[in-house]
């Protein structure tokens, strides 16, 4: 599988008929992935089909993970499943003896949340790391280190899609986000040809 899996701005520029200087304004960020597969027999095929038919188009939201970003680089440990640096498919390779990650409540639209639970007094995120609270994704806008309780305050992209309570997890495996897919006339057919490859693109079902 290959693709994009990214977080796109939406902004709105303008000119002055003035002066000719611009000005943007940041409206929104949202996820998007686009995303090609190739199917190695006919069988995975019809059930790849069968899949996105059941998706009903734009109609049902599925859970999506950033292929390219499964996991926080740092709190891998140094342990991988396979040569290529990803992990195993149970999420093994993380370092044991540390608590789930949980954070402290914040309020809808927060780009900061104080996180505990950490590994203790070591790098836990670069920027561009993943993670989720309740469902949603975001992306780590600077590195972050744990201090000596195993705390730290990580500031991210894009702002909280709901509030969070004082306790609701952090997801660092995998961490998902909900999307639709966007609707394509001809996405797959049953008669494809064995390796010919199809790509589905998707978009963040915002709350």
């Amino acid at each position: 599988m290959s693709g994009k899996f990214r977080l796109a701005p939406i902004n709105q520029y303008s000119t002055s008929p003035y002066t000719g200087a611009g000005k943007s304004i940041s409206l929104a960020m949202i996820w998007r992935a686009d995303l090609t597969w190739n199917s190695r027999d006919l069988a995975s095929g019809r059930d790849m089909q069968g899949f996105i038919e059941g998706l009903e188009g734009a109609a049902n939201a599925v859970a999506l993970f950033d292929w390219w970003r499964p996991f926080p680089v740092p709190l891998a440990g140094g342990i991988t499943g396979f040569s290529d640096n990803t992990l195993f498919s149970d999420g093994t390779g993380f370092e044991d003896g540390w608590s789930p990650a949980v954070v402290t409540a914040a309020a809808k639209g927060e780009r900061r949340v104080h996180v505990s639970g950490l590994p203790t007094s070591r790098e836990c995120f670069r920027r561009g790391d993943l993670f989720g609270i309740n469902g949603y994704l975001y992306e780590v806008a600077r590195g972050v280190t744990s201090n000596a309780d195993g705390e730290a305050l990580i500031n991210f992209l894009p702002g909280l899609r709901a509030g969070v309570m004082a306790g609701d997890a952090v997801t660092l495996w995998r961490p998902t986000v909900p999307m639709r897919m966007v609707p394509s006339d001809d996405i797959l057919n049953r008669t494809f040809n064995v390796n010919d490859p199809f790509s589905l693109s998707f978009v963040e079902d915002i709350p």
